[in-house]
């Protein structure tokens, strides 16, 4: 995370009108920030210093209109635009919907499992790490051929490892702790 990601996402949320659809923000913004990743023209354009910020600013309506950001959403892009961070949208909203996440108490995992799960199954293991975590799960399934049997789930720092190697290594250290060898 930039160090000015957290301050803008904060203010973000501080601002927003009462009822205001963030999700359907994210899912708007997000894709204005894939495009500025993906277009080394557009990114160049925002960075010249010789093209006028009245032409950057109109630029930058016609995209939002584009994507269907509303008035308000504009108007963030605006700002972060004229403070020169327009092209650190992506990790703003990162941090936005990390901070959006969490005042709904949704944690977001990656689960990592040998094979495909059936949806019984990841239904499963996301309401174990739930229990866990006494927050909704949303995962991302991974196929990682190198696990055993079994999964691990990551959500930022977390780890919830319920492989089978893990297991083991469980049971190793119970046998010796109970038995001293």
């Amino acid at each position: 995370m930039t160090a000015f990601a957290l301050p803008y996402a904060r203010a973000f949320l501080e601002a927003a009108p009462k009822d205001y659809d963030i999700a359907a923000f994210l899912a708007a913004g997000e894709t204005m920030a894939a495009a500025f990743a993906a277009n080394p023209t557009l990114r160049a354009f925002v960075l010249a210093p010789n093209v006028p910020r009245d032409a950057k600013s109109k630029a930058l309506d016609a995209l939002s209109a584009r994507a269907g950001l509303d008035e308000y959403g504009a108007r963030f892009l605006q700002l972060m635009l004229r403070h020169h961070r327009l092209l650190e949208a992506a990790a703003v909203f990162k941090t936005l919907r990390d901070l959006f996440d969490e005042r709904r108490h949704i944690l977001r995992v990656r689960i990592a499992v040998p094979a495909a799960l059936t949806d019984a199954q990841k239904r499963r293991v996301e309401e174990a790490i739930a229990r866990r975590t006494g927050k909704t799960v949303m995962s991302q399934i991974e196929i990682d051929p190198a696990l055993l049997g079994g999964f691990v789930a990551r959500a930022g720092s977390q780890v919830f490892d319920g492989s089978v190697a893990a297991s083991v290594r469980r049971f190793q250290t119970t046998v010796t702790e109970k038995t001293g060898a």
